[in-house]
């Protein structure tokens, strides 16, 4: 049987739960090899609050490995579309962190890139050459700790460890497998590429209705947990986690998947839980958004289908994030989907945004010829984040640099760094 263990923090220090999660196994040195290099992998997607790993669990860590005498540590991420890493880091204060401990901030948004053919896919997808180096074709000493959030997400039912991996394609090849029926299997098939040695999900609170809360709406996306959760095999550790939500395997496509594909172990029953009792958890918390919209957005979404994990799920995220966090106006529409209604076109105000190849192909034309001089702005892919943020941000009046929470001209003295470096990230314009 795998093993996975659950500390409750609440009345120890974060250092003594994460010595409490590797004593499990063993203990740390048990664990990791004496000689490894510790490749740390955070979920930072973004810097809003309760988007990434608690920077305390991080600085816990940190400390600890350096205790045990772990002295070549890095901490890797590459941020979700339209962001970029550096400036992720530097605001949630990873940037800090690495200097402390002497660890090595790794940009994976920056720098060459190598083409992998992933499982059951035909085209080859780019992930940075130093992933690519240091932990697919020479893992040698390298050991990989995973060290995702305990979040629910709205395309993906939870975000944990297995989603966590979502970070290694560049910006640009996440854009079209972000459908219905390809997002989940590009998860497994991520996975199946590079595999954690060890997952330890920050549990300190639970981030729901969906893996991005609003800051205004955080009091009802948000629940206070205190725990880590951790073990060797990462599906095992994410079943413990997806079940800690409220959620078991059936529920959730990508981490059936996996387990579909003997890369680890997918029934709870066959999974040692230690430490906290899975019988605490009671509540199964939403994934969905609490759609909070502006009221003066017109949406129309295709009759056929509309896809949560694409043109829908990325278009809705944006806009309650934009309504919600800095004050966006309406008097557009928004259309996205498969099977548009034309009726449902008419008479409409403002000026448009169609989002996904289903609905650009319908519509965007038509909308052109119906509503001459008007402005219709079209997003081609599924999941072009920077794209779709650069128009609703226009369409709702905000200027991307005021949305975030540095002085403008670090945010462009950031950028330019990374550029400089080699960024490869998809970023909006910070003027609009």
């Amino acid at each position: 049987m795998q093993k996975v263990a659950i500390a409750d923090v609440s009345q120890q220090t974060l250092a003594e739960g994460i010595e409490e999660i590797f004593a499990a196994f063993g203990g740390v040195e048990a664990v990791i090899p004496r000689e490894s290099t510790v490749f740390i992998k955070p979920n930072g997607i973004h810097f809003s609050p309760q988007t990434h790993t608690d920077p305390r669990v991080l600085a816990a860590l940190l400390a600890t490995l350096r205790d045990h005498g772990y002295t070549r540590l890095a901490v890797m991420e590459n941020c979700t579309g339209g962001n970029f890493t550096r400036l992720v880091f530097r605001i949630t204060g990873y940037a800090a962190l690495c200097r402390r401990y002497g660890a090595e901030a790794v940009y994976l948004d920056e720098g060459p890139t190598v083409a992998v053919t992933l499982r059951g896919e035909d085209e080859p997808t780019r992930i940075p050459r130093r992933l690519y180096d240091d932990l697919v074709v020479h893992r040698g000493n390298n050991f990989y700790l995973n060290l995702p959030k305990l979040k629910t997400h709205s395309m993906t039912t939870v975000t944990l460890g297995i989603k966590n991996q979502q970070a290694f394609p560049v910006h640009a090849d996440r854009m079209t497998r972000h459908t219905h029926d390809t997002l989940h299997r590009r998860l497994a098939a991520l996975y199946d590429l590079i595999r954690p040695d060890f997952c330890l999900i920050e549990g300190l609170t639970a981030t729901i209705h969906g893996h991005f809360p609003t800051t205004t709406l955080l009091d009802e996306c948000v629940v206070p947990m205190n725990l880590l959760i951790g073990g060797r095999d990462t599906l095992a550790v994410d079943v413990v986690g997806a079940r800690v939500l409220g959620y078991n395997v059936a529920e959730v496509e990508h981490l059936r998947l996996v387990a579909e594909w003997g890369l680890g172990e997918g029934d709870l029953a066959n999974i040692e839980v230690l430490g906290v009792p899975l019988s605490r958890f009671t509540e199964k918390y939403p994934c969905t958004l609490l759609r909070r919209f502006h009221p003066d957005v017109r949406i129309v979404e295709g009759k056929e289908r509309a896809c949560v994990e694409g043109c829908k799920g990325n278009s809705e995220c944006i806009l309650e994030m934009l309504t919600n966090d800095y004050g966006g106006k309406g008097g557009w529409t928004l259309v996205f989907g498969k099977g548009v209604d034309k009726g449902e076109l008419e008479g409409l105000e403002g000026d448009v945004l169609v989002v996904g190849p289903c609905a650009v192909g319908e519509v965007a034309d038509w909308l052109r010829a119906r509503y001459p001089g008007r402005k219709v702005y079209t997003v081609n892919e599924h999941n072009d984040l920077m794209l779709n943020t650069t128009y609703q941000a226009r369409l709702m009046g905000i200027t991307p640099v005021t949305m975030v929470p540095m002085n403008p001209l670090l945010s462009a003295w950031t950028l330019i760094q990374a550029r400089l470096h080699g960024l490869t990230a998809r970023v909006p314009p910070l003027l609009g």
